[in-house]
C-alpha cells in the first residue's frame, strides 16, 4: 500500500513538473519563434542592400544579419513610439475587440499579462497582514478611503497577480517588513520562507494606519 502511495506521489511530482516546464517554455518559444520569423522576413528585404557594403562580415556576423538586426530594433522602437499615441491604442483596442479576443488562446494570454502592474502602479502598495476572523492573510494595501477603511488586494499562490480585492477597516491591517517583490516571491513559493516576516508583523502592537 505504501509503495502504491509513493508511486502515485512520484507520478504527481513528474506530472506537475512537466506541466510547469511547459508553462515556462511556451512564452520563451513563442518569443524566439516570432523574432526568428521577423529576422527571416527582414533578411529577405535587406539582402540586396548588403551588396552595397564593401565588407561581407563584421565580428564574425554577416553584414546582412547585422543590418537585419538593426532594422528590427529600429522597427520595434518606432512601433513603441507609435503605441503611445491615442490613434494606435484605439486601433489595437478595435482589433482586439473585433478579432483577437475571439481567439481563446489570445484571450487567456492577455488576461495573464494584463494583470501584471507596472512599477509605477505598485510603488504605493503596502504589503500587509489582513485579519479575517481567526486567521491572517498576506496582501497589499492598495489605497485608503472613507477615513478608516482600506482596499486590499489578496494575492494568490503560486501566481501572486491572480487574486481578489476586498475592503477592510484599517485596524485589521498590520504592515509587513517586506517589499512587493519579496511578497511576490513568497507567493510563488506558496509561502515558504515567510515565517520570520509574519512573526515580526504579528509582534507589532499597533495596526497599520498609514503608509
Amino acid at each position: 500500500m505504501n509503495s502504491i502511495i509513493e508511486d502515485l506521489g512520484v507520478l504527481k511530482f513528474i506530472k506537475t513538473t512537466v506541466l510547469g516546464g511547459i508553462l515556462f517554455l511556451v512564452p520563451i518559444v513563442i518569443f524566439f519563434a516570432v523574432i526568428g520569423k521577423a529576422l527571416k522576413l527582414i533578411h529577405q528585404v535587406v539582402a540586396p542592400m548588403a551588396h552595397l557594403v564593401p565588407v561581407e562580415s563584421i565580428g564574425g556576423l554577416a553584414v546582412v544579419q547585422l543590418i537585419a538586426i538593426g532594422l528590427l530594433v529600429l522597427v520595434c522602437f518606432i512601433a513603441g513610439l507609435a503605441a503611445r499615441t491615442p490613434a494606435a491604442r484605439g486601433l489595437v483596442q478595435s482589433l482586439e475587440a473585433n478579432v483577437l479576443d475571439k481567439i481563446p488562446a489570445y484571450a487567456l494570454m492577455k488576461a495573464k499579462t494584463g494583470s501584471v502592474l507596472s512599477p509605477e502602479d505598485t510603488q504605493d502598495m503596502q504589503p500587509v497582514l489582513i485579519q479575517f476572523d481567526d486567521s491572517w492573510q498576506i496582501g497589499f494595501e492598495v489605497e485608503k478611503y472613507d477615513g478608516d477603511k482600506s482596499l486590499v488586494f489578496l494575492p494568490g499562490a503560486p501566481d501572486p497577480w491572480s487574486g481578489s480585492v476586498c475592503a477592510v477597516t484599517a485596524d485589521r491591517l498590520r504592515p509587513l517588513p517586506l517589499n512587493i517583490k519579496q511578497v511576490s516571491g513568497l507567493m510563488k513559493r506558496v509561502g515558504k520562507g515567510s515565517g520570520e516576516a509574519l512573526q515580526a508583523a504579528l509582534a507589532e502592537a499597533v495596526p497599520s494606519t498609514s503608509r
